[in-house]
């Protein structure tokens, strides 16, 4: 009988199958640890990440959004919210379609793109909600404003919108401005991080990307090495807005103080340039002495050199510089000589004075000499400088440059960009939290806050010149403050829904504005080939007009540069002077003017310009005509007449003049005028006299005066009573006694007046807008 056979050995596979079944439960149990630690540590954050995971790179701009990505948000112990990217890569809702003309595309950063808020509490769809447009929220954290550049151009590309917003933030903006996002951010596992600490490379595995970026428990992991591996924080320690920035880019309190040194050297500018003009103006204060000086010692030569002819003696010298009032005499005594007569005088003796002058520089000529020649060159030379240093007195010093903000240029480029595609460029400037309300350093910690008020300069600069592009501006920074407590997030620079909501209202309201851009005032003096009125002490007989009817008038008539001066006077006690009105050919700068003793009438002539003024006397009205054409030489010759008025009109009420009882005693005008030249009027021509107290027969007199009547409130009120002087050279249009102008106003046409500015998009309340020196003021 055969032996049994031993039995086999079990299968060696169920053996190998006992590991196998071991390293499957301890995966399923590494699997369940994992799912469970990732269920708590999602549990713990709430499912919320404080970061933004949805980045691609992209080559141009750095990183984009990953379409359709959607996560929950939430910064600190703020709210959460819910995040969703749209297929075309950008915060919110699918997009309407392209070719709405009302349609409004906003480009920024995060604040723009709403970090901490649910995708309706952006401003973006705030706004559309207010103004019931459609509004394209472009915002992407990270961004900078070359970025903003290129949203603006492929959207405007894309979509033909008419309105671009861009928002331009102070808390890193600034610093981003020459530095692309492509050379500041790298994506990292759907990360967005700083350039410098991204990995050189990547080992990639399945399902890497949502492991690193999708995982809390993987998230906090990383955090936990990131902290061990640089360290805690000493405590209380905190990173705040003015920690922003990188040691290359500066941070804010460096713009602040660049920007308070452009500020200071234009203020140092204008300092350098007022301390010149005082020294102008003393200069223009010596040259009257100076001028006089010259004169006198012409005289001298001239009669010197004529001592032995009767055609230019001492009394034609007295008499050609004398005005008609130094020596006319009242007509209530039989004897006396009447005011046209004494006027023919002057005239006379002035023709003498200049042929006289004539003859010598004939003289010097044919001997070699110049004596006479070359005090009249002096002379010459003297008043061009005075008229050289009233011109640049009078424009003053420039006003002081506001340097341009950092983003001058930028918004120069933005805007061509838009005017290519007709679209409007609205500016945002949104400040810090810390520059809106200095409660917000209290949230990092910071218990002695810096003062962040000069910071503002920044934002002023940056609206001040969108406007003078043309653009609508807005400063965020009044409506967030309104907002304040609450306009932002707790330990984060970005705005709260209560913030948003607040900038939107402030939008709204910037787009349903017209542009206005910034007034331009007319520049201050006077356009080339025009100067102010000749002073008092500028007139002198030398400069008399042969105007025909002037002497049976009692009129002289003189002229000075382009400046005609005729002054009418009471020729008998019982012809009243009535008024002077200019009919055609006036400026404002014209001084017409009536008082008991004289008629005056002060006003530029322009080649070409014809002059008609009507002077009423009781018993008689005459129209002075002046005419000034260019000869064939193209020189200008002036001729002027005066022509009774056979048939005048009645005199306009506004125009006549108080009763003649308290005339004399009351006016304000002549009042000046005696206080300041002492001009007088006696019977007795050659009467001389010293002391306070005029002798028998003389009176204080108000012939000479001219000036503008509706100047004298101003003036006074410009110059104290101890200034006379100044009042009567106000009330003259000398420009350096001009009365400041309020706001809005600006002194224009050799002129003391103030004239409201205008131009073609800030019209006149009243009266038209008319050019004047690079902008226009109100006539």
């Amino acid at each position: 009988m055969a032996e049994a056979e031993a039995p086999a050995d079990p299968p060696p596979r169920r053996r190998r199958r006992r590991p196998l079944w071991i390293a499957a439960q301890v995966i399923i149990g590494l699997g369940l640890g994992a799912a469970i630690t990732e269920w708590a540590f999602a549990a713990r954050d709430d499912h919320a990440f404080p970061h933004a995971n949805f980045y691609l790179a992209d080559p141009e701009l750095g990183v984009r959004l990953e379409p359709g990505a959607e996560m929950r948000f939430r910064l600190h112990d703020n709210p959460i919210s819910t995040i969703h990217v749209n297929q075309e890569g950008f915060r919110g809702g699918e997009w309407p379609a392209a070719g709405g003309a009302d349609e409004v595309i906003v480009v920024g950063d995060s604040q723009v793109f709403g970090l901490g808020v649910d995708d309706d509490a952006t401003f973006s769809a705030k706004l559309a909600e207010k103004t019931g447009r459609s509004v394209i929220n472009g915002g992407v954290p990270t961004y900078g404003p070359a970025e903003y550049l290129a949203t603006a151009r492929a959207l405007l590309e894309e979509r033909g919108a008419k309105t671009v917003v861009v928002a331009l933030n102070f808390v890193n903006d600034p610093f981003e401005l020459d530095r692309p996002n492509r050379e500041r951010h790298a994506v990292w596992d759907g990360w967005a991080v700083r350039a410098e600490t991204a990995p050189a490379e990547l080992t990639e595995f399945p399902g890497r990307r949502w492991l690193m970026s999708r995982s809390h428990a993987v998230y906090a992991l990383r955090r936990w090495l990131h902290d061990q591996g640089r360290g805690r924080a000493p405590e209380g320690e905190s990173v705040t807005p003015m920690d922003l920035g990188t040691p290359s880019e500066g941070d804010l309190g460096d713009l602040v103080g660049r920007s308070k040194e452009a500020h200071a050297a234009a203020d140092a500018e204008v300092e350098e340039a007022e301390r010149a003009l005082g020294i102008s103006r003393e200069r223009l204060e010596l040259l009257p002495d100076e001028i006089e000086g010259k004169r006198q010692d012409l005289d001298r030569v001239l009669l010197r050199a004529y001592d032995l002819h009767r055609s230019f003696d001492l009394e034609d010298r007295r008499v050609a510089r004398a005005e008609p009032g130094d020596i006319v005499i009242d007509t209530h005594a039989e004897a006396s000589r009447s005011a046209p007569v004494t006027a023919a005088l002057i005239r006379e003796a002035a023709r003498n004075r200049r042929r006289a002058l004539k003859e010598l520089l004939k003289r010097e000529a044919k001997d070699g000499t110049h004596e006479a020649g070359d005090l009249v060159k002096a002379e010459g030379d003297l008043q061009a400088e005075r008229q050289r240093l009233l011109a640049e007195l009078a424009a003053g010093a420039p006003p002081p440059t506001r340097p341009p903000s950092i983003f001058r240029e930028y918004l120069a480029e933005l805007k061509a960009l838009c005017d290519q595609h007709g679209a409007a460029l609205v500016v945002v400037a949104l400040p810090i939290d810390v520059q809106v309300d200095p409660a917000e350093w209290a949230k990092y910690g910071i218990a002695d806050a810096p003062d962040m008020a000069e910071s503002l300069i920044l934002i002023d600069d940056l609206i001040a010149d969108a406007r003078e592009l043309g653009l609508r501006a807005v400063d965020a920074t009044p409506a967030l403050r309104a907002a304040e407590p609450g306009a932002f997030l707790d330990g984060d620079i970005h705005m709260t829904a209560k913030g948003h909501a607040a900038l939107a209202d402030a939008l709204a309201d910037a787009l349903a504005a017209p542009i206005v851009p910034p007034l331009r005032p007319p520049a201050l003096g006077l356009p080339a080939g025009r100067s102010f009125a000749p002073a008092r002490d500028e007139w002198s007989a030398d400069d008399d007009l042969m105007v025909r009817g002037s002497s049976a008038a009692g009129c002289l008539a003189q002229i000075e540069r382009e400046w005609l001066r005729v002054q009418c006077h009471r020729e008998k006690l019982k012809d009243r002077l009535l008024a002077v009105e200019v009919l055609e050919g006036a400026t404002p700068a014209t001084m017409a003017l009536r008082t008991e003793d004289t008629l005056s009438l002060l006003t530029p002539m322009t080649v070409g310009q014809s002059i008609t003024a009507r002077f009423r006397w009781k018993s008689a009205v005459r129209d002075l005509e002046v005419r000034w054409p260019e000869d064939e030489e193209g020189k200008p010759h002036f001729a002027g007449a005066f022509v009774e008025v056979a048939d005048p009109p009645d005199l306009d009420p506004a125009l006549a003049p108080p009763p003649e009882a308290t005339a004399a005693a009351a006016d304000p005008m002549c009042l000046l005028h005696i206080l300041i030249t002492r001009e007088v009027r006696c019977v007795d021509p050659d009467t001389r006299w010293f002391g306070e107290r005029l002798p028998e027969g003389c009176r204080s007199a108000c012939i000479n005066v001219f000036g503008d009547r509706g100047l004298l409130g101003a003036c006074e009120a410009a110059f104290p009573e101890r200034e006379a002087s100044a009042r009567l050279s106000c009330v003259q249009n000398d420009p350096l006694f001009a009365p400041p102008c309020p706001e809005g106003q600006v002194h224009a046409f050799a002129s003391n007046r103030c004239f409201a500015a205008c131009d073609p998009d800030h019209p006149c309340a009243e009266g038209t807008c008319t050019p004047w020196q690079g902008g226009g003021v109100c006539l």
